[in-house]
């Protein structure tokens, strides 16, 4: 008896989409090495931020992977052309076309345009998967020291933020990142920049050179060293970096099939997160891109995301979409390929023709039903992951749940 009502508990399909874990899956950390400058560059957004008299409400971040260069860019909006026009007129003009740009899936960086103009400029486009600001971590770091050393300066004037953007910027570059051990001038440019106190007291052991042969030898020596002594540094503190992170690690197994529950982290107006499902779906896992990433399919989307953010639906009673979508992928079929519909089983109870999205269909009798003629709207039909027509629930007519052996339970 005990066992059965744990496990009909634990198939309890409500209680596994409203209730939270005590732990959520967290796959071990992937580190990427860079090896020199401008081999892979971070762009980022921060705002909006209060407007300035500038016209300023964003902040375009822009990080060098290798030698922690950091860039910080006042913009008036994050339109796709916008950020084309400033990464290029800002930063690749002065230091050069990056091999690679990573970002996060905005919609400036995932607009035809953007994608436009890393192809005419023969840059690889990368990005993390959808809410995993993590996989960007390299430009989060440097938005959280920048804006720390903002709320400094601004304090009761918000509006003034833009102007403090450039010093700021200065004096990050001129810091010494532990990562590297070195400041991202001296990794950048070959040299340390002149700073105020420099030109107060001096700098110590300043190298004379009697011509420009000499100087661009003795640069070339010296940059050489910097950057193999920084590659080295880098490999040791990702590795002290990735071993305190992968204490943590609960790796999950999943495999293309499954069926399982997606991390819902959007917010959705006029609702509370508090009382929201922290889970969407179920839906099925279509294929395994990654060790630690995945293509989900729910009922009407298909997108990548990370292992971090799935929980195995183990549900007694699951859509009936979904039953039929499993049973297509363990045949073979291409589930992602667009379904004919009968035409002959989409007529409407007022026998109403088929109008494309404007109809339902019942996951018990399989009725199709126009939104109107049962008072839904898409939005609602969007947050339903069983629906029963009006007649349906008049009878409570349950869904027919087949028997599959020692299978997983889909139905």
């Amino acid at each position: 008896m005990t066992c059965d009502i744990k496990n009909f508990v634990a198939t309890c399909a409500t209680c596994n989409k409203y209730k939270k874990p005590n732990r959520y899956g967290r796959c071990p950390m992937t580190n990427y090495h860079a090896g020199s400058p401008m081999e892979r560059v971070h762009l980022d957004f921060m705002g909006p931020l209060p407007k300035t008299k500038n016209g300023h409400e964003n902040i375009l971040m822009i990080v060098d992977q290798f030698t922690k260069w950091t860039e910080c860019i006042p913009l008036p909006s994050q339109t796709a052309e916008v950020t084309a026009r400033a990464a290029i007129n800002e930063f690749f003009s002065r230091f050069g076309y990056p091999f690679e740009i990573f970002s996060d899936q905005g919609r400036n960086f995932e607009s035809s345009l953007f994608k436009a103009v890393c192809n005419l400029l023969q840059i690889h486009k990368a990005r993390t998967t959808p809410y995993r600001p993590s996989s960007n971590g390299q430009v989060e770091r440097q938005n959280r020291s920048l804006m720390d050393a903002v709320r400094c300066f601004v304090d009761q004037q918000q509006e003034t933020w833009d102007e403090h953007l450039a010093q700021l910027a200065g004096a990050l570059r001129a810091s010494v990142n532990r990562s590297t051990g070195y400041t991202p001038n001296k990794l950048m440019l070959g040299r340390e920049t002149n700073q105020p106190a420099d030109l107060m007291f001096g700098k110590t052991d300043e190298p004379q050179y009697t011509g420009t042969e000499e100087y661009i030898i003795s640069l070339e020596k010296a940059l050489k060293s910097a950057h193999e002594i920084a590659r080295n540094t880098l490999k040791t503190s990702q590795a002290k970096m990735k071993k305190d992170y992968d204490l943590r690690v609960l790796e999950r197994q999943y495999a293309a099939g499954d069926l399982v529950y997606v991390l819902d982290t959007a917010k959705v107006k006029g609702k509370s997160k508090k009382l929201s499902s922290p889970w969407k779906g179920p839906g099925m896992i279509i294929d395994k891109i990654t060790p630690f990433v995945y293509k989900v399919k729910l009922q009407r989307v298909v997108f990548n995301t990370n292992h971090d953010r799935l929980k195995l639906c183990k549900d007694r009673i699951i859509p009936a979409w979904l039953q039929t979508c499993h049973e297509e992928f363990t045949q073979g079929k291409d589930v992602l390929a667009p379904r004919v519909k009968s035409k002959a089983k989409e007529y409407c109870v007022c026998r109403g023709p088929d109008t494309g999205e404007t109809m339902v269909q019942c996951d018990q009798c399989k009725e199709w039903f126009h939104l109107t003629c049962v008072g839904l709207s898409v939005e609602e039909v969007d947050t339903i992951d069983i629906y029963a027509c009006p007649n349906c629930k008049l009878i409570n007519r349950p869904l027919s749940v087949p028997d599959r052996g020692g299978e997983q339970n889909v139905q």
